[in-house]
């Protein structure tokens, strides 16, 4: 890897030639590849370091801690891999990664970035940043907007309720906005956790897959677009 594609990533934008030359020399810097359909982290590993994907394809897979239900997304490099789990109380993956097509990673050990954590102002910055705006944006998403029903009828808004609330339970538990999201539920432990009978799931999927949001299969929906949820 050359100093240039280090600073293309996040944690590392705003560094000089001479201090991302340094970085390459004078750190411990672990390259792996893995070929496709290899796994990179388990869940449940323990995740004190840093993993960058710079290249290709991941499949993050997270599962309930109950075993109810479970979500797979789709990722494009570059990919950092769980950077609050560095230092914080519960260092662990929460997600299962997998190579979809041949993948590179660099890995910073903790001591390592503790070693950046001291020398670099612009890398404490870049971090804290990143995770700041985690925080604000979960924070936000309490104080929202409550959603109005648009339907005509008392039938037609409860079930664009229903569907509002649907869409928000698929948000919420994805990594990123945009691309293919893929849930394994059943009807009936959605309706469960949103607190609807299954038959009225069934109905605001139904209309979901109307309008071309969703796909619906036995136990799975399947979105091949979240940003137009």
């Amino acid at each position: 890897m050359k100093w240039d594609e280090l600073a293309s990533l996040p944690l590392f934008i705003g560094m000089s030639h001479e201090e991302l030359e340094g970085i390459m020399t004078q750190l411990r810097i672990d390259f792996k590849k893995y070929d496709a359909g290899k796994i990179i982290v388990k869940r449940g590993d323990s995740c004190g370091k840093l993993i960058i994907v710079n290249s290709g394809d991941i499949l993050c897979q997270a599962k309930a801690d109950d075993g109810t239900y479970s979500m797979e997304e789709t990722l494009t490099a570059p990919v950092m891999l769980q950077t609050d789990g560095i230092f914080g109380r519960f260092q662990t993956y929460t997600h299962t990664i997998k190579a979809i097509n041949p993948v590179s990673t660099l890995t910073f050990e903790k001591g390592e970035i503790q070693k950046l954590l001291t020398s670099s102002l612009i890398f404490r910055l870049n971090l804290a940043g990143m995770l700041s705006t985690k925080l604000q944006k979960w924070e936000q998403k309490l104080w929202e907007q409550q959603y109005i029903p648009q339907g005509s009828t008392e039938d037609e808004k409860e079930v664009d309720a229903l569907q509002h609330r649907i869409k928000t339970f698929l948000r919420q538990r994805c990594l990123t906005p945009a691309g293919r999201k893929t849930f394994f539920i059943k009807m009936s432990t959605l309706g469960s956790i949103l607190g609807f009978r299954r038959q009225q799931i069934s109905m605001a999927l139904n209309g979901m897959q109307e309008q071309g949001l969703v796909k619906l299969s036995r136990g799975k929906i399947t979105v091949e677009q979240m940003q137009k949820i």
